[in-house]
């Protein structure tokens, strides 16, 4: 009985059993009249010829769908994507095209990531090679110097410092561009753990309190002893110390960066702000954008450590803001929400 649910079965099947019907019905007929045997054969021939039409006409249009079924295949297999299965409706037939049509779209869903992966690939590559140029070429023409002409000690300890901060200078820069590709390839997974705020903004002011002291800068830090944060502390970390960094460079002698954490049921927040001079109005929507420099930006900038602390604490599940303080200073605030709300 399954197979009546097939309307190209279902329709000729009946036909097919209505036409032997009657044929019977015309052959006991004439019996009745004392009509010859021969005569009764002869008359239910036109039966059994229709019903083989509409049995080969049954056949012709299933057929007809299961060649449409190849050509639709065909087309997927050399990249067509917006495959539509309109002029199908209920039985197996059906069935097989919503299996199909589910198989296709998965096809292209996964052609059309591979493509994107592919861009970003290429993208990156791109932009490392883009980035390293300029501190390559300072370091190749520091060291043409050294060998082309002789210099005094002094010059040469000069030398070997700034070839030195540009290879730290181009580490860093090669991390952090590797650690960009891995996020946008969803290659990185995040672990979740309570972490004491008070415990996660030590490690994270903790390499800038000697050059802030250096600098003349006061770090503040307000945060409840009790305050727990829950993400992954690694890369929290990273992303929380670009903003601390950013605050610091931009704080003149004398100023002060503040740590404010803010801890409630349903999310915490941790508000960093300087006494700097701000961020200008047009460099505020694209704070965060990947290789964009402010009008501020420091000569060693590249514009990749506010994207990267962007992209991590959007995979964090949370986000990140910028605005102006009234009284001056810029005020970033990164709010994580709680999972187990």
């Amino acid at each position: 009985m399954r197979l009546l649910r097939n309307p190209e079965i279902r329709g000729p099947f009946f036909a097919a059993v209505i036409e032997a019907a009657l044929g019977l019905f015309v052959g006991f007929f004439l019996l009745g009249l004392d009509v010859s045997a021969s005569v009764v054969l002869w008359a239910m021939v036109p039966t059994l010829v229709i019903c083989i039409g509409i049995f080969t006409f049954a056949a012709w249009l299933l057929f007809k769908k299961i060649r449409a079924f190849t050509l639709k295949a065909e087309e997927s297999l050399h990249g067509k994507r917006d495959l539509q299965f309109d002029d199908f409706r209920e039985g197996d037939l059906a069935v097989m095209k919503d299996v199909f049509q589910s198989m296709a779209l998965s096809h292209a869903r996964q052609a059309e990531r591979l493509e994107q992966e592919k861009g970003l690939l290429q993208e990156s590559l791109a932009n490392i090679m883009h980035q390293l140029k300029t501190p390559l070429q300072t370091m190749t023409q520091t060291a043409e110097a050294l060998m082309e002409r002789d210099v005094s000690d002094a010059e040469r300890k000069h030398a070997a410092r700034k070839i030195i901060d540009t290879t730290d200078h181009i580490s860093d820069l090669v991390a952090t561009l590797l650690k960009l590709s891995r996020l946008d390839a969803e290659a990185v997974t995040f672990r979740s753990e309570p972490i004491p705020a008070e415990d996660l903004m030590e490690s994270v002011c903790e390499p800038l309190e000697m050059t802030m002291e250096l600098r003349e800068i006061t770090l503040v830090k307000n945060i409840p002893e009790d305050a727990v944060i829950c993400s992954d502390p690694l890369w929290l970390k990273e992303a929380l110390l670009n903003i601390v960094k950013n605050c610091m460079e931009h704080t003149p002698a004398g100023g002060t960066v503040t740590v404010d954490v803010n801890d409630t049921a349903v999310a915490t927040e941790i508000v960093i702000r300087d006494t700097g001079p701000g961020i200008d109005e047009e460099d505020l929507p694209r704070l965060f954008e990947r290789f964009y420099r402010g009008k501020n930006a420091g000569p060693n900038s590249v514009g990749i450590g506010l994207a990267f602390t962007n992209q991590v604490v959007r995979a964090l599940g949370g986000t990140v803001r910028v605005k102006n303080a009234p009284d001056g200073g810029a005020v970033f605030t990164v709010r994580l929400i709680k999972m187990n709300v």
